[in-house]
């Protein structure tokens, strides 16, 4: 019972994530994307890898389609996890 509230909850948090990243609500892929350009850039620095000093090739486009997958699968996770907390 337990598992599936719990499944139940991640589903909806994954439906909730999903769509803040497929419909770029509040700017979330392109913060993303800041986030992993600079993320690469601190690496450089730390690695002396002059290969990570280029931005990222993934751009808002990956974390829109990204997004969008765990939104459309995120509801699978909820039936189950309603399943298993309903006993069915």
């Amino acid at each position: 019972m337990i598992a599936g509230i719990v499944l139940s909850v991640l589903g909806l948090a994954g439906i909730c994530w999903g769509a803040m990243h497929a419909f770029n609500l509040r700017g979330t892929a392109d913060k993303a994307v800041a986030r992993r350009n600079a993320v690469r850039a601190v690496t450089a620095a730390h690695t002396m890898d002059l290969r990570l000093t280029r931005p990222s090739r993934f751009g808002p486009w990956f974390f829109r389609l990204v997004g969008a997958l765990v939104m459309l699968g995120s509801p699978v996770l909820v039936l189950v996890g309603l399943a298993l907390a309903t006993g069915l």
